[in-house]
């Protein structure tokens, strides 16, 4: 990876905040890379399970090496983030949730497999995508996934991409401190369990942000391998190979 590329984690209001620091602690091991939230303006974004704050705008991300996509309400309608995922041309991309709805928004995943939230099926559709139950899904340079666990599994097959299993056996050790320190749930509102329930089904939020657990543990991916990456109004980066090929020398 190029000294000072930029992972951008993409916010908005009502996202998910565990999605999006499951990408978050993953994407901020790896060497080299800058890891900054991006929104379509910056400033305190109101999310689901907290706030996140974005300390640059979209406009100021100009070429990512890396582009994560959380889940969220209705972000499928975010058309400002549409139009900007269409706009460049990362090596990887990756969606969790209804975070693919965005990414499907942006005619980024017409007639391709994709993993995503169990309601979301639809509005895949709907872009001409196609929902799998599969948790993880890596097409090419683009990931998708069904979650908050999945999203720490789908971070780790970019940080295997350039790190080795080295890094990812650190990360996932990172993981397991960060879990075993962590302080115990404190007590949470209807609000917060009811949006949850819609959102996450059975999985409740903690309030203190740390790894979840069961990432810890391998989870089902369909590696689709190497695809034709979409076109964009610019010229696009060269595209990662097959995952389990290790990437050419700089």
């Amino acid at each position: 990876m190029p000294d000072g590329s930029t992972t951008a984690i993409v916010v908005y209001h009502g996202v998910s905040v565990d999605e999006a620091e499951a990408f978050r602690f993953v994407l901020s091991h790896l060497p080299g890379c800058r890891t900054v939230t991006a929104g379509t303006v910056r400033g305190t974004l109101t999310g689901v399970g907290g706030t996140e704050t974005a300390e640059v705008a979209l406009s100021e991300v100009y070429d990512p090496e890396i582009v994560a996509v959380p889940g969220g309400i209705a972000c499928h309608r975010r058309t400002e983030i549409a139009d900007w995922l269409r706009g460049i041309s990362p090596r990887w991309m990756l969606a969790s949730s209804t975070g693919s709805t965005l990414l499907a928004a942006a005619d980024l995943l017409r007639d391709a497999p994709v993993a995503g939230h169990w309601l979301a099926g639809p509005i895949l559709e709907r872009y001409g995508a196609h929902a799998s139950r599969v948790p993880v899904i890596v097409d090419g340079p683009i990931i998708t996934c069904s979650g908050h666990v999945t999203a720490f599994r789908a971070a780790l097959v970019v940080a295997e991409f350039y790190g080795g299993k080295e890094l990812v056996t650190r990360i996932r050790a990172d993981a397991a401190a960060a879990r075993a320190g962590s302080a115990p749930s404190s007590t949470r509102t209807v609000w917060q369990r009811l949006r949850y329930a819609f959102l996450r089904r059975d999985r409740p939020p903690s309030p203190v942000r740390t790894p979840p657990r069961e990432p810890l543990q391998d989870v089902e991916i369909l590696d689709l391998g190497r695809v034709t990456p979409p076109q964009h109004p610019r010229s696009a980066h060269e595209r990662p190979p097959h995952r389990d090929r290790p990437p050419k020398a700089p």
